[in-house]
């Protein structure tokens, strides 16, 4: 008896834990169509025509993530563009290639690069990325964030090597900005923002590439989504795992990676995943952890 509620006790403390491993939440990779890019041609004056914007290769939020490069609010018209160039793998993710990077043009020109993030769910949020400048470009990459949807912009609460950080001229690095005010966790208003300057490097531009967000889901490993869908067992070692309502599952792994997918089904075999940590979504929406044991 005593084994058994020694048992039962454990089962419950490690129900309530959080796992530590960052998963992917958001992430541009900007290899696919979902790139409106324009070129010198086309170029438009930002402040009348906003470029569109750009949306994630990959989200498990339920709430879109966007990325807009545009004109600083108050400042004077200025004309810039986007268009594309070679890309770089350093903080590529799932396979992807050194296909495209993001050329915002005209950095200098009073303009910003603004990723709307919701991190509804999610602690921690870290965001990276590849950069690199022309060797006329702006050598500084300026961050800040807001919680309230670009209301506010904050530039404390962010870790990170400096704050602007220097970008180089001859190929990329990763730069790693983590967000470390406790009001951007679980917020579906988040945005991040980046500003590009430099006092003399005035006619060329920096390149972007595989901007990753990532953070510590705060959903407890148990058995509950927020829809009200019951799932068990979790920790599961029975090979499959069942839920009391017939959905569309989705099974992630920690690094964004969709694993296996089924509609209209009340049951999710796990046999053919690895022992460890998972995301599952349900119908799209809700957002739970599941560990294969």
């Amino acid at each position: 008896m005593k084994k058994i509620l020694l048992s039962l006790s454990l089962i419950m403390i490690f129900s309530t834990i959080q796992v530590s491993a960052l998963s992917l939440i958001h992430y541009w990779n900007f290899n696919g169509t979902n790139v409106p890019y324009l070129t010198e041609g086309t170029s438009k004056d930002v402040v009348l025509n906003p470029l569109t914007p750009i949306s994630t290769d990959l989200s498990v939020t339920s709430s879109p993530a966007t990325l807009i490069y545009q004109a600083i609010p108050g400042t004077t018209t200025a004309m810039s563009y986007w268009d594309i160039t070679t890309g770089s793998t350093g903080n590529a993710r799932n396979g992807e290639v050194a296909g495209n990077c993001l050329r915002p043009r005209d950095a200098w020109a009073s303009m910003q690069l603004v990723l709307n993030i919701p991190s509804t769910g999610f602690s921690n949020v870290k965001i990276m990325y590849d950069s690199q400048r022309s060797g006329s470009g702006p050598s500084i990459n300026t961050y800040s964030y807001s919680i309230d949807g670009g209301l506010n912009w904050i530039a404390t609460g962010l870790s990170t090597t400096t704050n602007p950080v220097a970008i180089p001229s001859t190929g990329f690095v990763i730069q790693t900005v983590t967000i470390t005010d406790i009001n951007a966790n679980n917020n579906p208003n988040l945005q991040f923002k980046i500003l590009f300057s430099d006092p003399t490097n005035k006619a060329g531009n920096n390149r972007i590439d595989n901007i990753t967000v990532e953070g510590d889901i705060l959903a407890r490993v148990n058995s509950t989504f927020t829809d009200n869908v019951t799932m068990y067992p979790n920790p599961c070692n029975s090979g499959i795992v069942t839920f009391d309502k017939t959905v569309s599952v989705e099974v992630y792994n920690m690094v964004g990676r969709l694993m296996k997918s089924s509609s209209n089904t009340s049951s999710l075999i796990t046999n053919d995943l690895a022992k460890g940590v998972y995301i599952i979504r349900l119908d799209g929406q809700a957002s739970q952890k599941l560990v294969v044991e």
